[in-house]
């Protein structure tokens, strides 16, 4: 089923969060006359899209709770569902992948999750829009624009694999505010290129933040090689958002992590990886940093450039570590990888918070680091990881205490936390897993396979081709949906039952 998107270009470039509620009426109304226009018969009709009163939403929560799983009604609201990045979910109604429910032709790459609340579908595309669509049918319920992209990234940053660059990062949803945020890379005159956080109104669509977010790089480096990849993060009342660099490491870089206020003054806070060097990006295959039950943040960086000799340690500060950062960005405690050297990169996978105050990270060692949360120090360490790279965001499951870790040239390895060992590798897929009951879900890029395992026996059940996706892309779980994020778009799988909305969805 094609589902066209609406031509609607919402006219954020220069907003502040204090002129930005008198836009917001107008936002709606012009959301609604181009989903009118756009829609026609080729998609179902669109609930309608009711202007916003300009009363201020209700603060953020000053606190975030962790490990919490995708809520009764099937929401998935950040990347891997939930703030500690375990991708576990209830188990949904048996799926029949044999044929898409739909396919929504989005008109970019989707290389972030597909999220769900409130019975709403939404994704972000590289050409800077974000969408949200019906879960039922595909179609478009409304689209805005977050500014210009960058059409060919090689002349501006001297390196660069995706273009246009637009929304790389996995979104964020605050179910508390009903907002989702989103970074696109935006283009002003002369090609100058910044990156705008964008708050929009789940129902609507309309414009409620937009903020400059680059980092305060030192005096005499650029931000352009900057890359904003790893999924957004939200807890304390901000947005976390990490930045590396582009494919080829190109220009004087540092890992940034940045936070901003969701309500009021931005009043912007940081932390700089390397900061007597350069490097220590914070890419993590796009996924996003974990936060636990008081707020702390928790990344991995990468190594330093120019690449450091191998055999490790990485001589810069942070570099290739994990590192336990305040709700202000302060650093509390680190580990560092002392077997990482040349481009070894820790952040190729995201931190995974588990049950007892532990975390699990891994990284181009192909060792896998079991850590205290509370000080960063070992308490294991796991060889023999993937032995290819893992890349993406693991996924754990609490009923087998396992966890799931892609591997870049091919199949999930199995790690077995309760004997500390590897146990066998699952075929096929390469993306990055998340865990529905007791299967197990995972994509091959770039050729576009979706494929089912069984958790606990370590079985290939099905899998079935969705056609190209992005690197490291990894399925979302909702409403009795596969959401799959496409190089065009999004494709939804649904079992014989169909779609399941939450109450009042």
């Amino acid at each position: 089923m094609f589902v066209p998107y609406p031509r609607l270009d919402a006219k954020i470039a220069g907003m502040t969060r204090s002129s930005r509620r008198p836009a917001l009426a107008a936002a709606a109304a012009l959301t609604a006359a181009a989903l009118a226009a756009a829609c026609g018969s080729s998609a179902a009709t669109p609930p309608p899209v009711t202007a916003p009163t300009t009363a201020p939403k209700a603060a953020a929560p000053t606190a975030a709770p962790a490990g919490s799983t995708p809520g009764a009604g099937g929401d998935w609201t950040s990347y891997h569902a939930d703030q500690s990045r375990t991708a576990a979910a209830a188990a949904s109604a048996p799926l029949d992948p044999a044929r898409p429910l739909w396919r929504a032709e989005l008109g970019g790459k989707v290389y972030g999750q597909a999220l769900a609340f409130a019975g709403r579908v939404f994704a972000a595309t590289e050409t800077d829009r974000v969408v949200a669509l019906d879960p039922a049918t595909g179609a478009v319920v409304w689209s805005t624009s977050l500014g210009t992209p960058l059409r060919d990234a090689s002349p501006v940053i001297g390196c660069g694999d995706i273009s246009p660059l637009g929304v790389t990062s996995t979104p964020v949803i605050d179910p508390a505010t009903g907002t989702i945020y989103a970074v696109g890379e935006v283009t002003g005159p002369g090609d100058r290129v910044s990156r705008r956080l964008v708050g929009l109104d789940v129902t609507t669509g309309a414009v409620e933040v937009s903020d400059t977010v680059d980092p305060p790089v030192p005096a005499g480096e650029s931000q352009a090689p900057l890359l904003q990849r790893a999924g957004l993060a939200l807890a304390n009342g901000r947005v976390y958002i990490a930045y590396g660099g582009n494919y080829g490491d190109c220009g004087d870089y540092h890992g940034w992590v940045v936070a901003v206020n969701e309500i009021g003054a931005p009043d912007m806070r940081s932390f700089e990886v390397a900061a007597n060097g350069r490097g220590g990006a914070v890419w993590q295959s796009g996924g996003a940093p974990a936060v636990d039950g008081s707020g702390n943040v928790y990344i991995a960086t990468g190594n330093a450039t120019p690449d450091p000799p191998e055999g490790g340690p990485d001589p810069e500060l942070y570099t290739e570590s994990v590192i336990k950062l305040s709700p202000t960005l302060q650093p509390l405690a680190a580990f560092k990888d002392m077997a990482a050297g040349g481009d070894e990169d820790l952040s190729t996978a995201n931190p995974v918070l588990l049950p007892g105050g532990q975390l699990f990270a891994a990284g181009k060692t192909d060792i896998g680091y079991v850590l205290r949360q509370s000080d960063m120090t070992q308490v294991a360490a796991i060889p023999g990881i993937c032995g290819s790279d893992p890349d993406g965001g693991p996924a754990y499951d609490r009923s087998t205490n396992r966890l799931f870790v892609p591997c870049r040239a091919g199949g999930i390895q199995v790690v077995d936390l309760t004997r500390r060992v590897v146990a066998g590798r699952l075929p096929g897929a390469n993306g990055a897993p998340i865990v529905t009951g007791a299967d197990v879900w995972a994509l091959r890029y770039p050729s576009g396979s979706l494929h089912e395992y069984a958790a606990s026996a370590g079985t290939q059940v099905q899998s079935v081709d969705v056609g190209p996706v992005a690197p490291f892309v990894s399925p979302t779980s909702a409403y009795g949906l596969l959401l799959v994020p496409t190089v065009d778009g999004v494709t939804a799988l649904a079992g014989p039952s169909g779609v399941h909305l939450p109450a009042g969805g």
